[in-house]
């Protein structure tokens, strides 16, 4: 590492350190109550990964016997945070209301891990699945993520063979990561919120790497990769809905001849991460909807 690479990850660490203080202090994450917690091998030499797993029937059920449905998810991060946790409600949910076991894992940010830790990390975790059919039911395997997480599913989807994975669904995912975040627009103008951390987001992420990577913005992948079965939520005020609400109309009419199925909810007046919005009744009662919407979807692949 050169002077200015060094300097500049100085900046970005002293950066996104300090936000992550402030958001500890401010908005501390409520303690995630998973039923068991996993440490599966990563690719990387003496360390593992983190997985918090939600059974089928809270904890008294478990995942014994018949191996169940999964659903593996992705949490927040804008790449840089350390959110992981942050979906416990949405995962008991799923488990709750499916046969589904959710894998909730925790995939390195940066700027300490930037690109491809986050990608090395997801794929690591769907490799373990594959490789334990005895525990989980592989022929159905879907991904789930929010925001960035939500990125990093689409990412991930196209990473393996068509037909590995059963579904995906995407909380206001971020499909693309070129040009300048600051010209994006949300489909309803509202409150539209400052881009200087999505730039020093994007910036400790991708390091100097082409922004046009499919494995770093995934809007530029073949889109007959992506799974059969898609669920994608967008929202109103969200500067990241015009660009995924496009890609999923590519998919939609790229796929068409295959039958690929893309649903795509638009959230009205609702912003980005609304399901994690405790202080607008709106944004709650639309994050109700879309868990249990998910649910539904989920249930309705079980058959």
């Amino acid at each position: 590492m050169g002077l200015f690479d060094f300097l500049r990850y100085l900046r970005l660490k002293f950066l996104i350190s300090s936000l992550r203080l402030l958001m500890r202090l401010l908005a501390p994450l409520p303690t995630p109550k998973p039923d068991s917690i996993l440490r599966i091998p990563s690719r990387d030499k003496g360390r593992t990964i983190k997985i918090h797993v939600y059974n089928p029937g809270g904890e008294a059920g478990s995942a014994r016997g018949e191996p169940h449905p999964v659903l593996i998810s992705f949490y927040g991060s804008g790449f840089a945070l350390q959110y992981h946790g942050a979906d416990d409600r949405f995962c008991r949910f799923v488990a709750k209301h499916t046969s589904h076991v959710v894998l909730d894992v925790q995939y390195r940010v940066a700027p300490e891990n930037p690109f491809p830790a986050a990608v090395n990390d997801a794929n690591d975790a769907v490799k373990y699945v594959f490789g334990h059919p005895d525990e989980y039911q592989t022929s159905h395997v879907s991904l789930c993520g929010f925001s960035s997480g939500g990125t990093l599913a689409l990412v991930t989807s196209t990473l393996f063979p068509h037909g590995t994975f059963q579904s995906l669904i995407g909380f206001y995912p971020s499909p693309s990561m070129a040009g300048d975040p600051g010209e994006r627009k949300a489909p309803v103008p509202g409150r539209d919120r400052p881009s200087f951390w999505t730039k020093v987001f994007r910036e400790a992420y991708i390091r100097g790497k082409d922004a046009r990577d499919p494995r770093i913005s995934p809007a530029f992948a073949d889109t007959t990769n992506f799974p059969q079965e898609m669920l994608i939520f967008t929202a109103d005020h969200d500067v990241s809905a015009t660009d995924m609400e496009a890609l999923a109309e590519r998919i939609k009419t790229e796929g068409y001849a295959s039958g690929r199925h893309v649903v795509v909810r638009r959230m009205e007046d609702c912003d980005h991460a609304f399901d994690k919005n405790k202080k607008r009744e709106n944004q709650m009662e639309a994050g109700r909807e879309a868990y249990a919407q998910v649910a539904d979807f989920l249930k309705s692949l079980e058959k």
